[in-house]
């Protein structure tokens, strides 16, 4: 009962979070490089990688509220990108931006925090705790790092129409394709790192 509720709360903290800013994002325009439109607005919102990891990781764990023994690829798949995905999500933020991000209002930092500390905590904890385990091998990392490489075309893709680009080091406009190529890389190569460190885990956890 405890894990069912843990992942009731991780998917309605999610859901809370992410409609919060959704709504915020819709009505306002908050920096003038944004999109002028909603429509637009909320495009370049669900590009952010953040709020897909969160996604991912909230969609994982409903399924798991009501299925506790999955076992189906696409889960796995969605289970590993989130759990990877909020791992990096909480790195390169506390690391990298939260020197320059500043939220605009109280609110607005409550959701900030939410989906680049709390979130990530609670979901990997979750995990290592509860699991599910046994789900992770190598045919499930290719299809999570096949679903990263798409969504890096996207971003490229996207950001070369519209000159808009989710984060500042991946920002062509303003440092040039090399350096943002060579930060998606490295972002790459963490996403397979942290891939085999939980199938590391995943098999250790199988064993105890």
């Amino acid at each position: 009962m405890l894990k069912r509720n843990i992942n009731l709360f991780i998917v309605l903290y999610a859901f809370l979070v992410i409609g919060l800013e959704t709504y915020i994002y819709w009505h306002t325009r908050l920096r003038p490089w944004q999109p002028g439109t909603p429509i637009g607005r909320m495009v370049f919102y669900y590009s952010f990688f953040t709020v897909l990891s969160n996604l991912m990781l909230a969609f994982s764990c409903l399924w798991l509220a009501f299925n506790p023994n999955c076992n189906r690829y696409f889960f796995k798949v969605i289970r590993l990108n989130g759990l990877i995905g909020v791992i990096i999500t909480a790195i390169v933020y506390n690391l990298i931006l939260r020197s320059i991000h500043k939220p605009p209002s109280t609110l607005l930092q409550f959701t900030n925090e939410s989906l680049h500390v709390v979130l990530p905590i609670a979901g990997v904890l979750s995990w290592l705790i509860w699991g599910p385990f046994r789900r992770i091998h190598f045919k499930v990392i290719v299809g999570s790092f096949l679903s990263m490489l798409i969504y890096g075309i996207y971003i490229f893709t996207r950001g070369y129409f519209t000159n808009q680009y989710p984060y500042p080091f991946i920002n062509v406009v303003k440092v040039g394709y090399a350096k943002a190529l060579y930060s998606s890389g490295l972002v790459f190569v963490l996403f397979l790192v942290l891939a085999f460190l939980l199938w590391g885990i995943d098999c250790f956890r199988r064993r105890i």
